[in-house]
């Protein structure tokens, strides 16, 4: 019997003891769907009541967590009431926060006062109430803003809010709805709108409204269009644009975009409602990449009824139409290609608009094996067919072997990278106007770019200068015309580029590279030399000996300048100039492009481009690009605009002169502006903005 009370204190004991661990641990259970963790836990013993304080938290078996000064637990209703600093976080990341919070025992239901909620995409929404009942919430009286506060234009003014009396988000629908909403732009009220939803954060595609652009133009009149984004499943979407102009012809344009098994498929298209009485005008185009385990099948199809109609509504600018097929296979060290394209040139009137290739096949073989002779030995294959903007035919077979091989002289440091070449070209053609060609064509080659690297290193600086000869031999042929030379192409062994062709004659083609590397992020590298040819024929009017030809590639931190320049070699005096030039200074993004062509010499030509971004204050920006012809003093086109962007709101304004003519397009002028309201929109693209130099990201 003694023994029996020993184990029944001891029992006692241990039970004792375990329970002064769950409350010296402060940790005590509701109902056993949430746990309560605080600095002081009372439990009121014959109600069950349970009254947390200081660092109080509440947390669901699910998840989600109420943080509170103070929170009680009610047994006979099951309910939690958390009083002082109530912070809710859910299952979706979104932060809550709370003057007053009542919550059911799971909390999976709750209300509350005076809430601010941080989502978990940063945006905010304000409110005087909210309660929230299986999948639905409901806010009273809240504004919304995607806005962050550190990144205001305007200090306590956020760029775009949301105004509504109430807003319903679903969270099984994934949607949020407003009723009697207003969108405020800096804090000013300008839309108005008795219902509007969009998908929560959670969403990444929906079906909805896209931002709109107004613009004005002399030609088009005021422009407004409105897309309508409709999401038909993950892999399938469509963009319904309707654009309505007051002195042009309205007209509707849809993008389909379909992923799947098969390919990708994309479908844009557009037609006009012919309010003129001058005809419908429509362009439609689809582009394809079909799936296959043989290679890559691409299929393409350009069209419009009408050569002005898109450049003329800034649908695009294109004045070349694409439409074929296109199949390519790479296998080891094999390369098949099958192409079959019409093309249209919108810019041509009359019946020559057309050219054809139907069928080119191209089959290549790489690094063959080569026991007899060393170095690298490939085969290029083509047959085409083709008709040409005057109407003649041309059917062509070409088979051309390569051989390559460089060596490096260890005892001297001369590298010499040789090449022999063997084009045989079948072409029969088909003139409208003269008598046909029907001919078998050799075009054999041998050369190699001798160079003797001379380097120089010093803490800071290397330094390469490398003199390069490279003597060419090759017979004259009567086939192809004398070939301009520049400076991309001094040490090309073929400056031809049709495969009908092949430099002619013996030449002699040498210069030097100079190449300047500054280990603080900077380099420069000059590129001169000249070309001679030997014994040209008679006929040939080109001199034997070329001009100077020098380039220039110079590189400082994220800025650069290109340069090619060809200089007589008689009066020392310069033929032409190519530059393009990038340049960061300061707040200011700048690329240039300048060319010119002396009119002592040919045609006079001389044209700059430019293209600016510049940086006013934070997320404002001034934006420019033109292109002029200098020679006659002539705008080709420009335009000049501010914009904003941050985190939610894109504003872009612009002005822009278009002074292209051709047939019904004329001269134009206007203003374009686009407001885009992330995340509902993209500042991906505004509107129709005209670009006439390089553009600057």
């Amino acid at each position: 019997m003694n023994k029996l009370l020993s184990y029944k204190y001891f029992y006692i004991i241990v039970f004792l003891y375990i329970v002064l661990i769950l409350v010296s641990s402060n940790k005590i259970s509701a109902d056993q769907k949430v746990r309560i963790l605080a600095d002081e836990v009372k439990v009121e013993e014959n109600s069950g009541n349970i009254e947390a304080r200081g660092n109080a938290i509440a947390i669901s078996e699910k998840g989600t967590k109420i943080k509170s000064d103070l929170i009680k637990y009610s047994d006979n209703d099951g309910k939690f009431i958390a009083e002082g600093n109530i912070i809710l976080n859910d299952l979706n990341g979104n932060s809550y926060f709370f003057n007053n919070l009542v919550s059911d025992n799971e909390i999976n239901e709750f209300e509350g006062t005076n809430i601010k909620v941080r989502m978990n995409d940063r945006s905010r929404i304000v409110g005087s109430n909210f309660q929230k009942k299986g999948e639905i919430s409901k806010l009273e009286n809240a504004e919304y803003t995607p806005c962050l506060e550190n990144e205001y234009l305007i200090e306590n003014c956020p760029g775009w809010k949301l105004k509504s009396k109430r807003i319903f988000q679903n969270n099984q629908s994934k949607t949020i709805h407003y009723d009697h909403a207003r969108i405020h732009l800096f804090n000013i009220p300008v839309f108005y709108l008795p219902y509007f939803s969009h998908p929560d954060p959670s969403v990444k595609k929906r079906s909805g409204f896209l931002m709109p652009t107004a613009e004005t133009d002399q030609n088009l009149g005021d422009t407004f269009s409105l897309p309508i984004f409709y999401n038909i499943k993950s892999n399938q979407d469509l963009t319904f644009t309707p654009t309505f102009q007051s002195k042009s012809n309205n007209f509707y344009s849809i993008n389909y975009r379909l992923l799947n098994e098969i390919g990708e498929f994309n479908i844009d298209s557009s037609l006009d409602d012919n309010n003129d009485k001058s005809g419908t005008s429509n362009h439609f185009f689809l582009e394809t990449k079909l799936n296959n385990p043989y290679g890559s099948l691409n299929g393409f199809v350009q069209t419009s009824n009408n050569d002005t109609y898109m450049r003329k509504n800034k649908i695009n600018k294109l004045t070349v139409l694409k439409s074929g097929l296109s199949f390519d296979r790479t296998h080891d060290n094999t390369f098949l290609s099958l192409d079959a394209i019409g093309y249209k040139h919108l810019a041509i009137q009359g019946s020559e608009q057309w050219e054809y290739l139907y069928p080119r096949i191209i089959f290549n073989i790489n690094d063959i094996e080569n026991n007899i002779y060393n170095g690298n030995v490939s085969l290029n294959n083509q047959f085409d067919f083709n008709k040409s903007l005057n109407d003649s035919y041309t059917s062509l077979a070409s088979s051309q072997i390569n051989w390559s091989n460089n060596v490096v002289n260890n005892d001297n440091g001369i590298v010499f990278e040789n090449q022999a070449n063997f084009r045989v070209v079948s072409i029969s053609i088909d003139n409208k106007g003269t008598s046909d060609t029907d001919n078998i064509r050799l075009f054999p080659q041998v050369d190699s770019i001798i160079s003797y690297p001379l380097i120089k290193s010093s803490e800071n600086i290397n330094q390469t200068i490398t003199p390069k000869i490279m003597p060419i031999l090759a017979p004259f042929n009567n086939y192809t015309d004398s070939k301009s030379i520049s400076s991309s192409n001094l040490f090309s062994s073929n400056r031809a580029t049709s495969i009908k062709e092949w430099e002619s004659g013996p030449r002699i083609n040498y210069g030097l590279d100079w190449f300047i590397d500054n280990k603080n992020n900077s380099n420069v590298k000059i590129t001169l030399g000249q070309s001679y040819r030997f014994n040209k024929n008679s006929s040939d009017t080109v001199e034997e000996l070329s001009d100077y030809f020098i380039s220039s590639n110079v590189s400082v931190n994220n800025s650069y300048l290109n340069n090619s320049i060809v200089i007589d070699r008689k009066d020392i005096d310069i033929k032409s100039i190519s530059m393009n030039t990038y340049t960061e200074l300061y707040n200011l993004k700048v690329k240039l492009d300048y060319d010119y062509t002396s009119g002592k010499y040919s045609n006079t030509n001389e044209q700059i481009a430019i293209g600016g971004k510049y940086n006013l204050d934070d997320n404002f920006f001034v934006k420019f690009t033109g292109t002029k012809d200098i020679d006659k003093n002539k705008n080709i086109g420009y335009q000049y605009g501010l914009l904003y962007e941050d985190n939610c709101l894109g504003i872009d304004f612009n002005y822009y002169r278009d002074l292209t003519i051709d047939r019904d397009i004329k001269e134009s002028d206007g203003y374009s502006f686009t407001i885009v309201l992330k995340p509902f929109g993209s500042t991906r693209s505004y509107g129709k903005n005209k670009v006439f130099g390089p553009s600057i990201n």
